[in-house]
């Protein structure tokens, strides 16, 4: 590409990235300068589309440049989803930083930060920041919307020199503080009509989700555009989809059907496709494309894990909401979608579901370095026989992993009881959202 055209790029992105309208902060964003500022790996941020990436960039620079009172002509900032840089290549990054040093030739011997926006987008482009990483004037950030792509770049010239970061839609808590500028405070946790704002909040959050900018512009037709995107940018244009009308249907079917078990042959009957190894393909990509959570039955045998239909939820629940046109139908998927959401932002989590000998269901099974953990999740404990069947699954449960402690995540029940050498916690669901943000 010409030299010229990347400058005029460089410098028109560069007011958009500087331009903090609409921005509010981000519950990660400190880990950027207290873990990873001296570190010289690469940091590859991942995510849904329009989870907010690139304000996180912004957010990042803007910390940077507080902190330690730089100028505006230490960064470069490229989205590569510019139709501009259609024709970009591997051979253009070169000149694209030749352009960069010329706009910025006092400081082209200082560290220089660069932020490369969906970066999955240009063939090579590790290898090329593989190069950069060598030198010690760069500090690299990039984002991506595709996990196969990225892990198989990483694989290869990465392997050892990134850290990959998971970004997901807005936490309760970064809607509750961050959004709706709610501050949480000791009273906020056992003040009745403090309860009862929060409570009223996370309802809202319970149909809105976290996408930023559905969140500040709620239109169903919002979420159609994401959703088409997702399907055609992240997955039919990238792996040359045949059957586009057969991948759109099979993304419908989970969302309409979240935290339901789902086998290769009841979803080919319902989408009239035969080929297995087509679906399981299909479901692959849904899931790297982070448009879905996978979750898989708990055994100790991997054979009889992947022998067992796994569970699919929404990254977000306005997916659900709008595109299944679900809004307001059945809160205990909702409430269980949301509880996953806030464990896989924990790394350190494997999430599973699990059939007690008993033939009951536990909703989430955690295992971490922490060792296991149980939840059972019910919206509504307010009938006897619902209270009752969560209970007996979690003791079963209890008793199958030889645990003593286990959790019931409802609407407002707050509770703790003994049975039998066993303790189990009741929790309102948006206390426990909240739970990691507070201590007495």
């Amino acid at each position: 590409m010409h030299k010229e055209i990347l400058k005029n790029v460089v410098l028109e992105q560069k007011k958009f990235f500087l331009n903090k309208t609409g921005l509010f902060s981000r519950d990660i964003l400190n880990d950027f300068y207290t873990k990873y500022r001296q570190l010289k790996e690469i940091l590859l941020i991942t995510g849904i589309r329009r989870c907010g990436k690139s304000s996180l960039l912004r957010l990042i620079w803007d910390d940077y440049k507080s902190r330690e009172k730089l100028t505006d002509d230490r960064f470069l900032y490229v989205n590569f989803e510019d139709e501009r840089l259609a024709d970009f290549t591997k051979d253009d990054f070169e000149p694209l930083m030749e352009a960069h040093r010329e706009l910025n030739s006092e400081n082209k011997d200082k560290e220089t930060f660069l932020f490369f926006d969906e970066i999955q987008n240009i063939r090579y482009w590790e290898k090329f920041l593989n190069r950069l990483r060598e030198s010690e004037k760069y500090k690299i950030y990039a984002t991506g919307s595709n996990a196969s792509l990225l892990s198989s770049e990483m694989g290869t010239a990465l392997t050892g020199r990134n850290i990959p970061i998971a970004l997901y839609p807005l936490s309760f808590h970064e809607y509750l503080t961050c959004f709706k500028k709610q501050k949480l405070t000791p009273s906020s946790f056992y003040d009745h009509d403090r309860q009862m704002e929060i409570g009223d909040i996370f309802k809202e959050y319970m149909q809105f989700g976290g996408m930023p900018e559905y969140i500040k512009n709620p239109s169903p037709e919002l979420t159609q555009e994401y959703f088409k995107d997702i399907i055609s940018r992240d997955i039919v244009n990238r792996y040359n989809i045949k059957y586009r009308q057969k991948l759109s249907e099979l993304a419908r079917l989970l969302l309409a059907n979240i935290g339901q078990k789902q086998s290769l042959r009841n979803i080919g009957k319902i989408i009239e496709m035969k080929n297995a190894g087509t679906i399981k393909n299909y479901l692959k990509y849904l899931e790297e494309s982070f448009l879905f959570f996978r979750v898989p039955f708990f055994s100790y045998s991997f054979g009889e894990q992947i022998a067992n239909p796994a569970k699919y939820y929404s990254t977000d629940i306005s997916f659900y909401n709008n595109i299944a046109n679900k809004v307001g139908q059945n809160l205990g998927w909702i409430c269980e979608n949301i509880v996953l959401g806030e464990l896989k932002r924990d790394r350190q989590n494997e999430v599973f579901y699990c059939k007690t000998k008993k033939n009951l269901e536990v909703d989430f099974i955690v295992k971490n370095r922490s060792g296991i953990q149980i939840y059972q999740v019910s919206h509504d404990l307010a009938d006897p026989k619902t209270e009752n069947r969560e209970v007996k699954a979690i003791l079963a449960a209890m008793d199958e992993f030889n645990l003593k402690f286990g959790v019931i995540l409802n609407k407002e029940i707050e509770k703790t009881e003994n049975i039998e050498g066993r303790q189990i916690q009741y929790i309102p669901l948006w206390k426990w959202l909240l739970k990691n943000y507070f201590s007495e």
